[in-house]
């Protein structure tokens, strides 16, 4: 009867730890999962260009009533759609900054679109926090000729939410974008 009870409370033991690893692998992943959606939502946001909402020019006003109406509803904007997103302070300092309208101020001046195909997101192995993104998306410039480009990344995150994003590989590339498109 002994050994019967032992055993019967081993058992218990074993299947509440398998539990608890599945529970905890399982948190885990959500957690990457939410992190991944998060770098792939904003880089979305930024790089569906142009998106005249998302233009600070298009707020200016002569009138300075309206220019400080124009510009609250600019930075109401910025908040609603960006502000889940960054850390407060990220998001002041790109708010300054305008890292935000950047793509889709260069793709209005210099008319042409940024169409996002695809965003892949993976953990960095060796910086858990980081997050390299790659995007794939179609420049179209305004003949109406499309043209495939690949633009990489990273994301930084702190509490769930972006402390820095940088987008890296092909310098001349986005120097092009940001400056005229692409040749």
């Amino acid at each position: 009867m002994m050994k019967r009870n032992s055993r019967w409370k081993t058992g218990v033991a074993i299947c509440l730890s398998v539990i608890c690893l599945i529970c905890t692998g399982c948190s885990k992943t959500n957690e990457q999962d939410h992190i991944k959606e998060t770098v792939k939502k904003v880089v979305e946001l930024q790089m569906n260009a142009p998106n005249e909402k998302a233009i600070f020019t298009n707020y200016f006003s002569d009138d300075e009533e309206k220019f400080e109406e124009k510009y609250a509803q600019y930075m109401a904007y910025l908040e609603e759609t960006y502000g889940p997103y960054f850390t407060d302070s990220t998001f002041e300092l790109y708010t300054r900054t305008n890292e935000f309208d950047i793509f889709h101020t260069a793709a209005d001046r210099y008319d042409y679109q940024l169409i996002v195909n695809d965003v892949s997101v993976e953990q960095n192995e060796v910086t858990p926090t980081n997050y390299n993104f790659t995007v794939n998306l179609d420049y179209v410039d305004k003949d109406g000729e499309k043209t495939a480009i690949e633009v990489t990344g990273v994301a930084i995150m702190r509490d769930d939410k972006i402390a820095k994003l940088s987008y890296l590989g092909d310098k001349q590339l986005l120097r092009s974008l940001l400056s005229g498109g692409l040749e």
